[in-house]
């Protein structure tokens, strides 16, 4: 007990926020001042636009929506800087960024972007998803946004997870980038300027364990955004688990990977997955388009490729209701097998 209260009460009370749900743990800072200064000093911030105002605010155009949006843009500005001006490291930020006046905000996020990537963010997470249902009632906003260069300047970084229409402009293919740490990259309906961007990030995290990349398109102002159709990484030598759906030809060179999941773009035509290096592979799932044929002569060949797979699933395709698989390694077969027949 001496041990314990010997310590510092920053250093207590910043362990009971962190063992804390995130909504419990930023309802201490009514308690009093003193739990109201932690809570400004607490390293992990989370934010959701949903917290200060709803979809239902929107549609409804409530004039309420400008103030919370003002409240919200006040209330992180005021976190960020008052860890800065302790000198303390931010070691998460999470924003999630629904309903919001897309133009107003964007100059907001980049200063946040800015400030966390220069006080060593460990995990970031940036969401700007556009519900359907606000595209719907024909609001016209500017719903793209420029990820900032400072984001893939961040040494400091251990996961980034980008998801929704944040651009990753032109300058980015040839720009320093110093994701040295980065060991969880997740990129969701993202969208690039260039297909090379997508290689170019991901080949300079060395340290990559965890790779997902899903529905992610290429953007030219003067056409619609098509999707990614290729994607050929090397020398991913850390590289655990990949999941990669929307893109048409896969060739990911990672002898160490052990999970698996892939679903191509279009499933009328021909897919181009590269299954030669992953000798290690312990799970694999295949997700295809309802009426995917799977012949029984690439079924029994993929077999023969993993001597140390554990769980096969393929969903949604057509195929024999019953296979024979003959393996000289029949000790470590194990399969979890599902299919639409």
């Amino acid at each position: 007990m001496d041990r314990l209260t010997s310590l510092p009460k920053v250093i207590i009370l910043d362990d009971i926020l962190t063992r804390l749900p995130y909504k419990d743990a930023a309802r201490t800072s009514v308690l009093s001042k003193e739990w109201r200064d932690t809570w400004y000093s607490f390293p992990i911030l989370s934010i959701c636009s949903k917290d200060f105002f709803s979809m239902h605010d929107v549609l409804l155009k409530n004039p309420l929506r400008f103030s919370n949006q003002d409240m919200l843009i006040h209330y992180v500005t005021k976190r960020l800087l008052k860890l800065l001006d302790q000198g303390l490291a931010i070691k998460v930020f999470k924003l999630n960024m629904q309903c919001v006046d897309h133009k107003k905000m964007f100059y907001h996020v980049d200063l946040w972007m800015k400030m966390v990537s220069e006080n060593g963010v460990q995990e970031l997470e940036l969401r700007l998803p556009l519900p359907t249902a606000y595209v719907a009632k024909g609001c016209t906003i500017d719903q793209e946004y420029d990820l900032p260069l400072c984001v893939i300047e961040a040494k400091s970084l251990t996961k980034l997870v980008l998801r929704g229409k944040i651009r990753f402009h032109q300058a980015f293919l040839n720009h320093s980038i110093k994701l040295f740490s980065v060991r969880m990259l997740r990129l969701c309906e993202v969208l690039f300027s260039h297909e090379g961007i997508v290689e170019n990030l991901i080949s300079h995290c060395p340290l990559i364990e965890h790779l997902t990349i899903n529905d992610c398109y290429i953007y030219n102002p003067l056409s619609v955004p098509c999707p990614v159709r290729s994607l050929f990484l090397h020398g991913l030598e850390k590289l655990k688990e990949a999941d990669v759906r929307g893109i048409q030809g896969v060739y990911i060179d990672a002898p160490n990977l052990e999970n698996l999941c892939y679903c191509p773009l279009d499933v009328y035509a021909p897919f181009k997955l590269n299954l030669d290096s992953f000798t290690n592979l312990r799970c694999l799932r295949l997700f295809f388009l309802e009426g995917s044929i799977i012949t029984d002569k690439w079924f029994v060949e993929l077999f023969h490729k993993f001597h140390f797979l554990e769980s096969l699933s393929l969903l949604c395709c057509s195929m024999s209701v019953k296979i024979n698989i003959l393996s000289a390694h029949s000790n470590a077969w194990s399969y979890q097998y599902s299919a639409l027949t």
